[in-house]
């Protein structure tokens, strides 16, 4: 189980650093992310800002998803050594983090937890809070501990599990109702602000 939570943040520190895939990602993954600590000022309220867009566009997917399946513990199909060194990767990412950004986000969190609903989605506001904090979170690192996570992250993931995943939303005949496109162009977004915020 924390293996599998340890990949689902490496994904996304993964995104927030490298171009955009040529189709949507899975919004399943962002889980999916508050003060304006460990960013540069100039930046402080468009991280929040990108934050707030980004959690309204894909919380609709969050209520939707059956978090009761296995597979997104699992990891299905993963190599224990090569997710190993996934882990080791995000722990140097985390290690590099800027100590108040971090504590930041780990409040965050433990808040989101007392939301917590029977489906086992936090409420609309603790979820935009963790997107925030994470924000900060990685535009604290250097870029380049963002880049390797991306390089430990290539080929682990086996094609199928996007691919189902992406068939779940409805611009890809599945059965969620909200916009995937406009929830992908707010993670870009979303990315872009990080990006331009982050340690050089």
């Amino acid at each position: 189980m924390a293996a599998g939570a340890a990949f689902v943040a490496c994904r996304f520190f993964q995104s927030s650093f490298v171009p955009p895939a040529s189709r949507v990602a899975p919004m399943g993954a962002a889980a999916g992310m508050a003060a304006m600590l460990g960013a540069a000022p100039a930046y402080a309220d468009k991280i929040d800002d990108a934050a707030e867009i980004l959690s309204s566009r894909t919380y609709p997917f969050l209520k939707n998803i059956d978090w009761s399946q296995d597979y997104y513990f699992k990891v299905p199909g993963v190599d224990n050594v090569k997710l190993l060194e996934v882990v080791q990767a995000c722990l140097s990412m985390g290690a590099s983090m800027d100590d108040k950004a971090l504590k930041a986000g780990v409040m965050a969190h433990v808040k989101a937890i007392g939301s917590v609903d029977s489906k086992g989605v936090t409420s609309l506001s603790d979820y935009t809070e963790i997107n925030k904090a994470l924000g900060h979170m990685i535009a604290s690192v250097p870029a380049y501990k963002a880049l390797d996570v991306y390089g430990a992250v290539q080929g682990v993931l086996p094609q199928e599990v996007p691919d189902y995943l992406f068939s779940q939303v409805s611009a890809a005949g599945g059965k969620y109702s909200a916009d995937p496109q406009l929830a992908y162009q707010a993670f870009l977004d979303f990315k872009d602000v990080v990006k331009a915020a982050g340690a050089k």
